[in-house]
């Protein structure tokens, strides 16, 4: 099953925090952070922001943790 922002979870746990520890050094809720893991709800830049200096996300790397490609579907024929 396909996960949205695999990068960023990988950070979580380099950084040794759970997801209810980051909302709350983010300020936002916990359910709110789920939801946008999740992709049930899209990003503020507000939040994204707030996620990435709890995180230490160099500003130049941002994109790379927030905004991925989604799953490929490797049975769909080219051209």
């Amino acid at each position: 099953m396909y996960r949205p922002f695999h990068k960023l979870r990988v950070r979580f746990a380099e950084m040794e925090l759970k997801q209810n520890e980051i909302a709350k050094r983010a300020g936002m809720a916990p359910s709110t952070l789920t939801a946008r893991m999740m992709g049930y709800q899209p990003w503020t830049s507000a939040e994204i922001i707030a996620v990435s200096k709890v995180l230490d996300i160099p500003t130049g790397e941002i994109g790379a943790f927030f905004f991925e490609d989604g799953p490929k579907d490797y049975g769909e024929k080219v051209g």
